[in-house]
């Protein structure tokens, strides 16, 4: 059942918990991401263990994602954010003093499941307490944190991988957590009794998957999408800094322009689908990042970093054009009472292709492939969701 917030102001402040938790979830998985070259150099660990340490978190977040809309049954959603922002403190206090390898890794794991279940209960903390009206603002400014916390998270991250040990890459994120926790008590409503549809069960996305073709497309699309993006841009940082010899600090300026490009293209992107559909710019998107990794493929080795720096601005251009457009082409084809359940799957298939492609580009890479072929499989894949594409908008005509 619904319940709004009593008013404006607290509709408000809720909305901005919620985008504060999305700020810290890509804030934390950039600022370690860009930190990763040197993390490995510091702790001497190879290209595969060194992975693990995004994939175990990717792990820990996914398994916590689905459950969380039944906890959040059993306990409250707002109860439930705040336990989730102490039990990701938790993690992320003995990911920075772990003293081994594998200690870390099962850290990452514990930080990840509360990460998941902080996202989880904020994404049903929306249409539980705001208005019809603001659903729309609201989300915006989930989209808005996170973009923020992308920009954010990559220039920090490589200043405190390249000025402090290891370790700090964790510490610094733990007094953002602990006052979120304490904002979060703060602002969030005392919990009501939820019914069973204020979220995702297995269910819910079964029934919705076998009666909207659509929708499982769009899934298909976003998991795709997000593990091929996923795992070239986890090779990125590698890439400057082992190709164009960057430091670390130049790597994540350099990876800046991805995200700042991506916030820009997404804003236009979301304003023209509302206006024109979705299924063109999605098209449009898996295009560019077609002949942006086919590029990347084809001046591997090149030294002139200007074109590296407009390839980066393109792959953030393919991005942006893609997630808003593909999120609206999967919700618009659904009915109203299934919204809200099949929303809580996005970010499930999103993640989950995020980690796919981590493990599986890390795989390749190890097993001797260079960049140029990894780009060039990327390109490839890009073209088959883009042949993908062309039969959702054919199925929509």
């Amino acid at each position: 059942m619904r319940q709004p917030a009593d008013s404006v102001r607290a509709q408000r402040l809720i909305t901005y918990c919620v985008g504060a938790a999305a700020f810290l979830f890509q804030f934390e998985a950039f600022f370690v991401h860009i930190a990763l070259p040197d993390m490995q150099r510091e702790l001497m660990v190879d290209d595969h263990a060194i992975s693990q340490v995004i994939t175990i978190y990717l792990l820990g977040a996914i398994f916590a994602l689905l459950p969380g809309g039944f906890l959040g049954r059993r306990i409250g959603f707002s109860t439930l954010f705040w336990v989730a922002c102490l039990v990701a403190a938790v993690g992320t206090l003995a990911c920075g003093v772990a003293t081994s390898l594998s200690g870390l890794w099962v850290s990452r794991l514990f930080q990840g499941v509360g990460i998941g279940l902080m996202v989880s209960s904020g994404y049903t903390l929306i249409p539980l307490w705001l208005e019809e009206a603001h659903l729309g603002w609201g989300y915006s400014v989930i989209s808005q944190g996170a973009g923020f916390g992308m920009v954010l998270g990559l220039p920090l991250g490589g200043l405190v991988a390249q000025l402090l040990e290891w370790r700090w890459v964790f510490l610094v994120q733990l007094p953002l957590l602990l006052g979120l926790c304490v904002y979060s008590r703060a602002v969030l409503p005392s919990d009501i009794k939820v019914t069973a549809n204020s979220g995702p069960t297995f269910k819910t996305v079964w029934v919705t998957l076998s009666q909207v073709p659509i929708y499982f497309y769009g899934l298909a699309m976003l998991f795709g999408f997000q593990c091929v993006l996923g795992g070239a841009r986890y090779l990125l940082p590698f890439y400057l800094e082992n190709v164009q010899h960057m430091t670390t600090l130049q790597s994540s300026l350099s990876m800046l322009i991805y995200a700042c490009v991506m916030i820009f293209a997404a804003h236009t992107a979301g304003r023209y689908a509302d206006r024109h559909g979705s299924g063109f710019l999605v098209f449009l998107a898996l295009m560019v990042a077609t002949v942006s990794s086919a590029l990347f493929a084809w001046f591997e080795n090149g030294d002139d970093v200007l074109w590296v720096f407009m390839l980066i601005a393109s792959l953030g251009a393919g991005t942006g054009l893609f997630s808003s457009p593909n999120s609206r082409q999967i919700m618009s084809q659904l009915p109203k009472s299934m919204i809200r359940q099949a929303a809580g799957v996005l970010p499930i298939a999103l993640n989950l292709g995020v980690m796919v492609g981590v493990f599986v580009f890390q795989a390749v890479f190890q097993g001797g492939a260079g960049y140029g072929e990894i780009y060039a499989g990327a390109a490839i894949c890009f073209m088959l969701l883009a042949l993908l594409q062309y039969r959702i908008n054919f199925m929509k005509s």
